[in-house]
């Protein structure tokens, strides 16, 4: 005997899960929403007398929702990573995030290699320096700065152009995010 709210505690989960694996491609969507449904089907079948709490209990047991589409994204993106090792775009992206960074930005989102995240993050830190020292931007930046050296005083003026080290700072961790990956594909290859 099913509990009393049965179809609605179990599609309201499916129905929540569906929402959140709006992402991902229709045929792996399909796949995990059948698994949760297998999965709360063989539960419910070792339960003897079925309650709401009995459900609940179940649903909880499998997770939130947002957490099992969040995991299932992370694994779809190392799918697609898999097997793609850097390349010359990798290298020149890393390279002109130092010298060129505008370019080196393109080219690190033209890869197909860095998490969306790693992307991001590398760009930003590589742009601090870029947006501080563009020309078009220093009616922005140069006042704001002014005001600081002279709040600060002493040493500041040393300090402003290790501003440029972000663009090795985003390189180094974009260096050090595709090191990773390597080494994550040569552990899950062997």
């Amino acid at each position: 005997m099913s509990g009393p709210h049965a179809t609605q505690i179990i599609e309201g989960y499916v129905a929540r899960l569906e929402a959140e694996l709006a992402g991902l491609p229709a045929d792996r969507r399909r796949e995990l929403v059948q698994d949760v449904r297998d999965h709360i089907g063989e539960s419910r079948a070792a339960l003897g007398r079925e309650t709401d709490a009995d459900l609940h209990n179940i649903v909880d047991r499998l997770g939130e929702p947002a957490e099992l589409a969040r995991e299932a994204r992370e694994r779809e993106e190392v799918k697609r990573s898999n097997g793609q090792h850097w390349g010359w775009i990798e290298v020149a992206g890393i390279v002109l995030t130092i010298l060129a960074w505008p370019a080196g930005a393109i080219l690190v989102w033209l890869s197909g290699v860095w998490s969306r995240q790693e992307k991001l993050i590398g760009t930003l830190i590589g742009a601090v320096a870029f947006v501080i020292g563009f020309p078009l931007f220093a009616p922005l930046v140069g006042p704001t700065l002014g005001r600081l050296v002279q709040t600060l005083g002493g040493p500041t003026p040393l300090l402003i152009p290790t501003l440029g080290f972000f663009n090795v700072i985003g390189a180094i961790y974009l260096a050090f995010r595709l090191s990773r990956r390597e080494t994550a594909l040569s552990r899950v290859t062997v």
